[in-house]
C-alpha cells in the first residue's frame, strides 16, 4: 500500500473545512504538537467525542498575524545574484 501526500497548493481548491491533527500537520508543514498548540491559540479546535477537529478557516486567519513584511536583499547579495544571471 503506497501513501502519497499532496502539497497544500494542490489541495487548496478541495480543502476541507475541518481537519484532524495529522492532516493539519501535513497541510501546514508543522509538527502535530506545534499545529495543535497554534490551533488552540487560534480558538479553532472543536472537540467531538474523543476527537479534536481544527477549523482551517479560523486557523488561517490566525496565521495571517505572523506575516512578516518583505525585506529587500542586502546590496552585496543582490549584486551577486544580478551578476550570475
Amino acid at each position: 500500500m503506497a501513501y502519497s501526500y499532496k502539497t497544500y497548493s494542490d489541495t487548496k481548491e478541495v480543502m476541507k473545512k475541518y481537519v484532524n491533527a495529522s492532516e493539519g500537520a501535513i497541510i501546514y508543514s508543522l509538527g502535530k504538537t506545534r499545529f495543535m498548540a497554534l490551533a488552540k491559540e487560534a480558538g479553532a479546535i472543536y472537540k467531538v467525542g474523543a476527537s479534536a477537529l481544527v477549523n482551517t478557516e479560523l486557523f488561517e486567519n490566525y496565521l495571517e498575524q505572523f506575516l512578516e513584511p518583505v525585506r529587500p536583499l542586502p546590496k552585496h547579495i543582490y549584486v551577486k545574484v544580478v551578476q550570475e544571471e
